[in-house]
């Protein structure tokens, strides 16, 4: 038994240190934003859009209420976890769980790193807000076909798109099943063209085959990347924005600083003109003259000005979102050369 006590303790040092290396490759890449959940007593699902600096649950939750914490990882989930919390049946297949150490169970715990793009369900014995520091991403669900879904959507806050008005154009979610938690029980949402999506929670989502489906308005960075990095003798980088919407969608890129207050990357946005030259105009922020229609794609060039860069790195985040409800940060990064 304390062989393996000490084979999980070196197992969870190990995740946690790889999670550390990881995150310091992307903090090259930006500098820190935030996420604020308001966490209620009881139980909560909460969906996390940043990836935490310091991603140890030890430390995210240390003198906080929460003293539980469970996430889904697996291809099938039933019909038997849409229900109360309190019967989850932690240790079967596909549920992991974090406890405080100082309860004797947490030697069993297996959620070693709190993650973006990810969702949690938790318990709180008080009400309070979450506050995590970390990198913005725009990582892409995948789903999970013949099976409810466990996740969050990256939404704006004030003003959310319905569930309806979300998949509209999905086929796999053309018959909407969806379960919300309110005092402690997951309850199926019966009206979704009148139930606005909550930034920062969790719903099981009900994906009927398999499904590709991105949301309404789709950004592709270049590569693998979900940044957007001007390294070197990289000067010039392109997007892509997809309306995936059966509705024409108008929207905006905005340059925001980040939360670090740093000098912000000095971009232009690249257009062509009849002749194929190439015309550069100072960006600060953009909205096409025109709607983007049913299935458009639009490509977005930007250029960095990199004379103007006094420090040996700036950083700062595109903010992207529609008149839909959709909204999305993207962390920029440039040096001086």
């Amino acid at each position: 038994m304390k062989n393996n006590y000490y084979i999980t303790e070196l197992f969870k040092t190990v995740i946690i240190f790889l999670c550390l290396i990881s995150i310091s490759k992307i903090t090259y890449a930006t500098k820190i934003t935030s996420q604020s959940i308001k966490i209620k007593s009881g139980w909560n699902a909460i969906f996390i859009e940043v990836q935490p600096v310091d991603p140890n649950p030890d430390n995210i939750f240390n003198d906080t209420p929460v003293n539980l914490v469970l996430t889904y990882f697996t291809k099938n989930s039933s019909v038997q976890f849409i229900e109360s919390p309190d019967e989850i049946k932690w240790k079967q297949e596909g549920w992991h769980r974090w406890l405080p150490s100082e309860r004797p169970e947490s030697v069993l715990n297996n959620i070693y790193s709190i993650n973006d793009n990810q969702a949690y369900i938790i318990f709180s014995t008080q009400d309070y807000t979450l506050e995590i520091s970390g990198v913005s991403t725009i990582r892409k669900h995948r789903w999970q076909p013949d099976a409810f879904n466990l996740l969050g959507f990256y939404v704006d806050p004030t003003a959310p798109p319905t569930f309806a008005q979300y998949f509209a154009n999905s086929k796999a979610h053309s018959e909407l099943k969806i379960y919300s938690l309110k005092n402690n029980n997951w309850v199926k949402i019966e009206n979704p063209e009148a139930y606005n999506i909550e930034s920062g929670k969790a719903y099981w989502v009900y994906c009927n085959g398999s499904s590709n489906y991105k949301g309404p308005l789709e950004v592709i960075l270049p590569g693998t990347f979900d940044y957007l990095n001007f390294i070197g003798s990289n000067t010039e980088l392109e997007f892509e924005i997809i309306n995936n919407s059966p509705d024409p969608l108008s929207f905006t890129i905005e340059s925001v600083s980040n939360e670090s207050g740093d000098d912000m990357v000095p971009l232009s946005i690249v257009s062509y003109n009849p002749d194929k030259t190439k015309n550069f105009e100072s960006f600060f922020s953009f909205t096409p003259s025109a709607a983007l229609e049913p299935g458009q794609k639009l490509i977005i060039r930007l250029a960095v000005r990199r004379d103007e860069i006094i420090k040996d790195e700036v950083t700062n985040l595109l903010k992207i979102f529609d008149d839909l409800g959709n909204r999305f940060f993207i962390p920029v990064y440039a040096e001086k050369i």
